[in-house]
């Protein structure tokens, strides 16, 4: 009743549901221009992507870079277990304290996780603590670069003494043994 007799209060909702539909309608016209330009780049990288497609040299470079992974995965240490992947990144961070004379190392080996979209690799946390003698960060950092790409650090942390104490966590990467792979072996040396 009250609607029928106030012509403020209909003037009033009249004027709400013109602003929200012309709010509405601004924000259709953003949605539309936004997919407009999505389908102008696509069609773009699909254009550049066809050009590329023909020309031989990216054939070639694609298969050598293909050969090189193959290579690289060949190259990777072989797990049965999470113990036996623990136990792999521990002896390698032990050997890489003794090599670089840390004094005091401390190893410790944190969790083994799944690699997300690679069910036949593990990944491990480890953390390394020790004092590094004077003037050696150089060589550190290169003994680190050695275990590229399957054993990579996370964060190296070199205090400004003059023997630093440094902080090292790493993440390195296995394959779980199985399809013919040996434990305990790189996967090159148990491939046919």
């Amino acid at each position: 009743m009250q609607w029928r007799e106030n012509r403020r209060l209909r003037m009033a909702v009249l004027v709400a549901m013109v602003a929200l539909a012309l709010h509405l309608l601004d924000g259709l016209d953003r949605h539309r221009e936004s997919a407009m330009r999505q389908h102008a780049a696509d069609i773009g990288l699909r254009q550049r992507l066809e050009r590329v497609a023909g020309q031989p040299e990216w054939v070639e470079r694609a298969k050598q870079a293909e050969a090189e992974l193959d290579g690289m995965r060949r190259e990777m240490r072989v797990t049965a277990n999470a113990g036996q992947a623990q136990a792999e990144i521990e002896a390698w961070l032990t050997e890489f304290a003794a090599a670089q004379k840390l004094s005091g190392p401390v190893v410790k080996v944190q969790d083994v996780l799944e690699v997300p979209g690679h069910p036949e690799l593990v990944q491990v946390l480890a953390r390394l603590d020790g004092t590094l003698p004077a003037f050696a960060q150089h060589s550190l950092v290169q003994a680190l670069e050695r275990g590229l790409p399957w054993m990579q650090v996370e964060r190296l942390d070199i205090g400004e003494q003059s023997e630093p104490k440094i902080s090292l966590v790493m993440r390195a990467y296995y394959r779980r043994a199985g399809q013919g792979v040996v434990a305990g072996t790189v996967v090159s040396e148990a491939a046919p």
